[in-house]
């Protein structure tokens, strides 16, 4: 009976140590996003932020600075319908602080260019 309780006691270990290691690797993957952004290598960003919007971010936990940080890369990746698509949630969510206000005001400027762009492409046709 010790047996199995310690052996209990060690898986439980290993799946902390193992739920660590995998929120570790979350955790590196948004910086490196963050970071792909701020370097420019917006398709690298991409890659890396579209697939943890699903996970780290929902109505009743919201992340603007993960939104914005992926409409960023968007945008800079040419990708208009997934940007759009990323705004209008962004849009939908109250910023906490000066630093998700400012990354907001800084993707509505994006939309801003994107809309001007759009507009005068339709007025050169």
């Amino acid at each position: 009976m010790i047996k199995l309780n310690e052996t209990h006691r060690l898986k439980g270990r290993a799946t902390l140590a193992e739920n660590r290691q995998a929120m570790e690797k979350l955790a590196r993957r948004v910086t490196d996003g963050y970071e792909a952004v701020h370097e420019k290598k917006y398709s690298r960003a991409r890659q890396l932020l579209e697939p943890l919007v699903p996970m780290l971010h929902s109505e009743s936990k919201p992340n603007v600075k993960l939104l914005a940080y992926t409409a960023i890369a968007q945008i800079g990746d040419r990708q208009v319908e997934p940007f759009l698509e990323t705004y209008e949630e962004l849009k939908a969510q109250t910023p906490e602080d000066e630093r998700e206000q400012a990354l907001v005001t800084r993707v509505d400027e994006m939309f801003t260019v994107l809309m001007e762009s759009v507009a005068e492409e339709q007025d050169n046709d």
